[in-house]
């Protein structure tokens, strides 16, 4: 069942009419709406003190993979053991800058500690920062590193003991 209907049926039930029942009501109260009218949005900026200083001086970028090291796959070892192996995601300039190519091992470094995975280098990356998947098996970035998105950290090439 899809979720419109889900949230329909619902919704229905607490006695609440929310019009949703077919995605013909839905596009309706979509084209009710109508375009924004409002302001645009101003670009973000990164707060003064945030740019990286360079030699491996990077933000942080992270997020959760579908499958990582949850809660909810106690139990299922077939399941997670599906689950893509953690990588530090590199774009091509600070691969270069760090001597690194995918494969290499690099080391990320937070306040509270480090992590040493493959790196990937990829074009889908920016200048100056690293990705993590923030829970996946041998990397818990805020418990490990100390560090969430936006946080600055420190990429070395090699392992932790280098």
């Amino acid at each position: 069942m899809s979720d419109h209907r889900v949230l329909d049926m619902l919704a229905s039930e607490m006695g609440v009419f929310l019009d949703t029942r077919t995605l013909e009501q839905i596009g309706a109260q979509f084209e009710a709406l109508g375009p924004w009218t409002g302001a645009a949005m101003e670009a973000q900026t990164a707060p003064a003190g945030a740019e990286p200083a360079g030699d491996g001086d990077v933000i942080l970028a992270t997020w959760p993979l579908l499958l990582d090291a949850g809660r909810l796959q106690d139990g299922e070892p077939f399941l997670a053991g599906t689950a893509k192996a953690a990588v530090a995601k590199l774009g091509p300039a600070l691969a270069t800058s760090l001597e690194v190519a995918s494969g290499d091992l690099v080391t990320v470094t937070g306040p509270a500690g480090s992590i040493t995975v493959p790196a990937e280098v990829t074009d889908d990356m920016v200048d100056a920062v690293v990705w993590l998947p923030t829970n996946s098996a041998g990397c818990a970035v805020r418990s490990t590193l100390g560090a969430g998105n936006g946080t600055r950290v420190t990429v070395t090439k090699g392992g932790a003991s280098l």
